[in-house]
């Protein structure tokens, strides 16, 4: 998008706002602003550069192994934050 390309009515209306002239003109230059920052991506040289998968090497990068957990107070421990029990199941308000 060129700066010639920058509709700021079409983008206020996309926006729902509603903007007067000083406020068109000032949004306008900052999006040119940021919109020829950003184009300065386009002027780099990446010819020669391979792509970046990660920013850390896959050498060290592993994960630890999952292993289950068995609690002795399982049902027990989970239940301590529910607001009521019945023989070993929560109960829940009903939906229909």
């Amino acid at each position: 998008m060129t700066h010639a390309e920058i509709n700021i009515d079409h983008l206020a209306k996309l926006a729902r706002i509603q903007l007067d002239g000083y406020m068109r003109e000032t949004f306008l230059n900052q999006l040119q602003n940021i919109v020829g920052y950003c184009s300065k991506v386009c002027e780099v040289d990446v010819e020669n550069l391979e792509p970046l998968v990660h920013s850390f090497s896959h050498e060290d990068n592993f994960w630890a192994e999952d292993v289950p957990e068995y609690r002795e107070d399982g049902v027990d421990f989970l239940s301590r934050n529910a607001p009521e029990m019945k023989e070993k199941q929560i109960v829940v308000p009903r939906v229909l």
